[in-house]
């Protein structure tokens, strides 16, 4: 990022700036955490740490030989869950007791809402497909022959609705520094900030892990994880940031009808 920006911080600390991370997280870890004058204390302090949880939680799904039993209902598991994000954005914007972190958490809060009501539909779709909510069964699925190969199309509106779930570039409106003042997290610092931080990257893997799933099958797991990754990041080096009415129009007129289509779909084969 620091290069595709032309930045002149980030890509000087060691070779090819390797030690940047280590660096941001010697600081953060190391700052003090400074408390406000009218915050409510134990919301302010109980939000970084719900977002943490759940993002820990959501991990609990991975399919290895230390994971949860009962895999027969996993994608339910996984979406509840997800839903209980919206609390973690509402804690830290209304704990903080300003009006910039409390309008930021409720454009976070309304812009989740909406694009996970897509998200769950189309999951849906492989459900019926595959008639069974078990990740094991998408994985059968997809031996020699990957759902990509037949939802390109699905594959490019998923990777949208990733992106307004995240709350990554460009639809990153809980954090517009330039009307938000960097929005619901503004009040945050040292160790708070960087739960917050831990959590966010936790879950663009998880969501990462999550279309390796659906859509790639099972070789190669961890490598085409951090390919969706990289895609993500590049998404924030190249494109400016959106405006939030036309996202929320979108969402409700654009992509909504358009996964209740391929949930028709789907349902008819």
């Amino acid at each position: 990022m620091g290069y595709a920006h032309f930045r002149k911080g980030p890509t000087k600390i060691f070779y090819f700036g390797l030690f940047q991370p280590i660096g941001d997280a010697v600081k953060l870890f190391s700052k003090e955490f400074l408390k406000g004058y009218k915050i409510g204390y134990w919301i302010f302090l109980i939000g970084p740490l719900v977002g943490l949880c759940l993002m820990f939680f959501l991990w609990l799904s991975y399919l290895c030989l230390f994971g949860v039993y009962g895999r027969g209902f996993m994608l339910l598991y996984i979406f509840s869950v997800m839903s209980l994000g919206v609390y973690f954005l509402l804690f830290c914007g209304w704990g903080s007791n300003s009006k910039y972190s409390l309008i930021g958490g409720y454009r976070a809060v309304s812009q989740t809402i909406s694009y996970e009501v897509t998200m769950i539909f189309f999951v849906l779709c492989f459900v019926y497909f595959v008639c069974g909510y078990d990740l094991v069964y998408i994985l059968s699925y997809q031996i020699g022959y990957w759902f990509y190969f037949f939802s390109f199309v699905f594959l490019l509106g998923w990777f949208y609705v990733c992106l307004a779930e995240l709350n990554r570039t460009p639809f990153d409106f809980s954090e517009g520094e330039s009307e938000l003042v960097s929005g619901f997290n503004v009040d945050y610092s040292g160790n708070l900030f960087s739960f917050i931080f831990i959590c966010e990257y936790g879950m663009i893997v998880f969501i990462g892990y999550l279309t390796v799933l659906i859509f790639f099958g099972s070789c190669n797991f961890i490598l085409k994880m951090l390919v969706f990754c990289f895609f993500i990041v590049l998404v924030r080096c190249t494109f400016p940031r959106y405006r939030y009415d036309n996202l929320m129009h979108r969402a409700w007129k654009l992509v909504l009808p358009l996964a209740l289509s391929f949930l028709l779909l789907f349902v008819v084969f």
